[in-house]
């Protein structure tokens, strides 16, 4: 049984990056948390009704971000090598997955609401989990 864990900078940061201001800013009203030159981006609303995750997806050319809007949701990442070593986070705050990056997003409610931007061209791979994942709540 794997461990939800709580989303810092440090925790998430084999994964992608925290959408927040850094603790230093140049400038404490505006600051740029990704940048991709190359692609134009699509923004996105994404329905969460899996309560068990069977596979993993990654998107070997974009960057995703997953800012949760309502629900509780656990977002499973892992590193583009090792898809089957995921890790549990849980969604408490908006996060961008690093491109490669293996990636499922469960919920706990009885359905989630999740704004995401990608890449307007997504090319999607696919890595079935040898049993499904479903969080075990106390």
């Amino acid at each position: 049984m794997k461990t939800i864990k709580t989303i810092t900078r440090e925790s998430f940061a084999p994964y992608g990056s925290l959408l927040a201001f850094s603790p230093e800013p140049e400038n404490d009203l505006f600051e740029i948390v990704v940048r991709e030159q190359k692609e134009p981006w699509r923004i996105a609303m994404l329905r969460v009704v899996r309560r068990a995750a069977e596979r993993l997806e990654r998107h070997p050319g974009s960057m995703e971000t997953f800012e949760p809007v309502s629900g509780v949701s656990v977002l499973l990442v892992a590193d583009p090598a090792t898809p089957d070593n995921w890790e549990a986070f849980l969604l408490d705050q908006p996060v961008c997955v690093g491109k490669g990056v293996w990636h499922e997003i469960i919920t706990l409610s009885e359905e989630s609401l999740c704004k995401l931007t990608e890449n307007l061209d997504v090319e999607c791979v696919y890595h079935p989990l040898a049993e499904p994942v479903a969080p075990y709540i106390r």
